[in-house]
């Protein structure tokens, strides 16, 4: 019974030591490049389907066009991190469903501003 309690307190302390040395708060910074990261990919994947590209990139070569769609999403890489909070952006590191799903809001709030940046 002394043992257990013992191993109990050493593990409690354990626990703590790693909370205190990884706070979530520090996880920002790795919520900042997931987001950036999959968003970059979601805009690949669907700026085709996007209204605005639609629009925009008609007139556009099909070279034009490639060139075009990588700043587009370079842009929304960079810029979908900024339109969430710091909680968004530390749920997003450790919990795949909020990835998903940040990812997916800051994709769609970042896709048309970015879209008609580089194509005007």
């Amino acid at each position: 019974m002394k043992n257990d309690k013992l191993m109990l307190s050493l593990l409690g302390a354990v626990l703590l030591t790693a909370c205190a040395s990884n706070p979530i708060s520090g996880s920002d910074s790795d919520g900042f490049s997931v987001i950036k990261m999959a968003s970059h990919a979601k805009c690949m994947d669907e700026i085709e389907s996007n209204p605005t590209w639609k629009l925009s990139s008609k007139l556009l070569s099909e070279d034009q066009k490639h060139k075009k769609k990588r700043q587009v999403c370079n842009c929304v890489g960079e810029n979908s991190p900024k339109v969430l909070s710091k909680e968004q952006l530390a749920l997003a590191a450790i919990d795949p469903k909020a990835k998903a799903t940040f990812t997916a809001l800051a994709t769609t709030k970042t896709t048309a501003v970015c879209a008609s940046e580089m194509l005007n």
